[in-house]
């Protein structure tokens, strides 16, 4: 990349004496001197060769170049402001944004009460959520487009910092149509031998999903792989296979009759829901102020 000789100040400069069509007019807006002023000025004509204005008695004429380069000018004179606006409130908790990104099982049970109590500290930051599996939360914040995220366990790269919340039990789902949801009590062996519904490469429950058979030296037997969360549930409703699910996600359907948790015999399927962020010096004022209260919330 090439870089750029021109001077921002004296194309600033150059900007205001060509709107007021006075040196000494620009020189009061820009809150410097005359001279300083007719410096900047001859500064660029004389870095590029080119003369810039015409004096005409009082008034200053633009010149042919000029004229083709202004409107270039006010538009990096507008893109500064912006990137001075952007700058000053990094570390403004009054106003900006803040980007989260959470897996889909948990954005439904950890973000909604987080969230309300930023908001409660913080009413005038913009908060976006981005769902997905594990692996593009962490592609999201790996590229700036997420300052925090919220995720299950999963191997990250020494980049990002991760910090544990908690530990949440998993446990295996079907339909209450399904012949173990008549049982009071389900063996490791039958969950075992049963169809298994699981999710999508990049997600921390089915890698759980394939740790607890290879614990067992079993195969499972996968009669659907798909990336939706809502998919899964759907499929489970038919009644002939088993999923292994975070139980606050399916909370209605446990509700209305339609899916259950199986009581499994010496089952303890945990996952450890994690904050990962890149290194503190990256983030806002916002975003730390944000990893303090989840810290503060959910506590091991």
């Amino acid at each position: 990349m090439e870089n750029i000789k021109i001077n921002l100040d004296n194309l600033i400069a150059f900007l205001f004496v060509a709107n007021e069509k006075s040196f000494s007019n620009a020189a009061a807006k820009l809150f410097l001197t005359q001279p300083a002023v007719t410096t900047k000025i001859k500064g660029l004509e004389k870095q590029f060769g080119a003369k810039l204005f015409i004096s005409t008695g009082k008034n200053l004429q633009l010149t042919d170049v000029s004229k083709e380069i202004l409107p270039i000018v006010e538009e990096i004179y507008n893109k500064s402001k912006e990137i001075e606006q952007i700058l000053s409130s990094f570390n403004d908790t009054n106003k900006g944004a803040l980007r989260l990104g959470a897996a889909r099982s948990l954005s439904q049970t950890y973000l909604p009460l987080l969230i309300n109590i930023f908001n409660e500290h913080f009413p005038n930051i913009r908060i976006s959520v981005s769902e997905g599996p594990a692996h593009e939360i962490i592609e999201k914040i790996m590229q700036l487009k997420c300052h925090i995220g919220i995720i299950p366990k999963v191997p990250i790269n020494d980049k990002l910092t991760a910090l544990t919340l908690s530990s949440e039990k998993m446990e295996f789902v079907a339909s209450t149509k399904h012949p173990l949801a008549q049982q009071n009590h389900v063996s490791i062996d039958e969950i075992l031998r049963q169809p298994i519904l699981i999710a999508g490469e990049g997600s921390a429950t089915r890698q759980t999903l394939l740790d607890f058979f290879e614990k067992y030296k079993v195969t499972p037997n996968i009669a659907l792989e798909a990336e939706n969360l809502e998919m899964i549930k759907k499929f489970l409703s038919r009644g002939k296979d088993i999923a292994l699910m975070f139980p606050p996600v399916i909370k209605n359907e446990i509700e209305k009759d339609q899916l259950k948790i199986l009581n499994v015999d010496d089952l303890n399927i945990y996952i450890d829901v994690q904050l990962v962020f890149l290194s503190e010096h990256l983030l806002t004022t916002r975003a730390k102020k944000f990893i303090e209260i989840t810290l503060s919330t959910f506590t091991m």
